[in-house]
């Protein structure tokens, strides 16, 4: 029986977006393993456990280098030497002779300016000396395998791709209090993910709604920060946007619930999870055409270019005017949903990693 090591560093800090890929791919790959291999997941801190994943208790490893990244560069493959180590979370011990690493994108490359100067330099030269220590690459889509390969950070044949799953959103009931909070009403909104980084593209969604829509329906920006943070870029919102801050993940299913459209004008992803979540929840997409999204979205979406406001504002103006459109693109949105399960993710990730074991 082999030894699988799972990186659980992750549990100790608030899940991010690549934090909660990691703890549903550790699930997914203990449901797998655990009857045919010695599976078990680590951490610096035993105590340290996520109430959305109460079965991912790590098993604790101490050492002399606390319990940051000394903790996983020094501490972790020491412990872990005879087992197959699995990292989810695009960093992995350079130390460690047999480990597989999941680098979800190569934003650090495209977009190096949306990010703090020495995190930008240290992925960019870390990321190819980790990629050459790993046994194999895991990445999340067609588009990030060739970014990663292009940026030298491995060879295509060392690079396998598994889809994110996306149903974790039909696990939350939706919190429906923050549309009478904002005065919101089914169907009588067009949503968007809030963010000030420059490659999210905010400044093309406030373009195409500068102006208000024919239906009259307002903006609405989930997430992220207020309106000063994009004037402060030199991005205006339009006049009747409503910024609601925070959103807990139940506020989101309610909004994505409820939204006419929802509008993703990013300039690449590595994989692009808010559009899937939203056809889960019966709303129609109009996304850039850029990244992975073509891939991820398929025809199940309305693909428009990525910095061409009056291509998002007809794409939005079609699909609130015109019934049959917008249920054909729920439809195929739903269908097109299903298909990246985290079932189904688990089970691609278990084909990759067998012949490694």
């Amino acid at each position: 029986m082999s030894k699988v090591a799972i990186n659980g560093k992750f549990l100790g800090a608030n899940l991010n977006g690549v934090h909660r890929t990691a703890a549903h791919f550790s699930q997914e790959l203990i449901a797998r393993a655990s009857a045919q291999h010695d599976v078990e997941l680590f951490g610096p801190d035993a105590n340290a456990r996520n109430p959305d994943f109460p079965d991912l208790q790590p098993t604790q490893i101490s050492g002399a280098f606390g319990q940051g990244q000394g903790w996983e560069m020094i501490t972790l493959p020491r412990a872990t030497k005879d087992a197959l180590l699995i990292n989810f979370c695009n960093l992995a011990p350079l130390l460690h002779r047999n480990s597989v690493v999941m680098i979800h994108d190569a934003q650090t490359y495209l977009f190096p300016e949306d990010y703090t100067g020495k995190q930008a330099t240290f992925y960019r030269l870390l990321l190819p000396l980790i990629g050459k220590r790993a046994r194999h690459i895991l990445t999340v889509s067609e588009f990030s395998r060739q970014s990663l390969a292009q940026h030298g950070v491995g060879t295509l044949d060392k690079i396998s791709v598994v889809h994110n799953g996306t149903d974790h959103i039909l696990a939350t009931a939706p919190d429906t209090a923050i549309l009478d909070r904002h005065g919101l009403a089914k169907g009588g909104f067009v949503m968007v993910l809030g963010s000030g980084k420059g490659y999210k593209n905010m400044r093309a969604v406030f373009d195409a709604m500068r102006k208000p829509l024919r239906s009259g329906l307002p903006l609405v920006v989930a997430g992220g920060p207020g309106a000063e943070a994009y004037r402060a870029r030199g991005w205006q919102p339009p006049e009747e946007v409503i910024f609601t801050g925070f959103v807990s993940d139940a506020e989101l299913r309610a909004l994505y619930s409820s939204a006419a459209v929802f509008a993703f004008p990013s300039l690449t992803e590595g994989f692009g999870l808010p559009p899937v979540e939203a056809m889960h929840c019966g709303c129609p997409v109009v996304s850039a055409k850029a990244g992975a999204m073509p891939e991820v979205l398929g025809d199940a979406s309305m693909l428009v270019k990525a910095n061409d406001p009056a291509a998002y504002r007809e794409a939005i103006d079609a699909i609130v005017s015109d019934e049959a459109l917008r249920s054909a693109l729920v439809a195929s949105g739903e269908r097109r949903a299903k298909q990246l399960s985290w079932a189904a993710a688990g089970d691609r990730l278990y084909d990759v990693l067998r012949p490694l074991l």
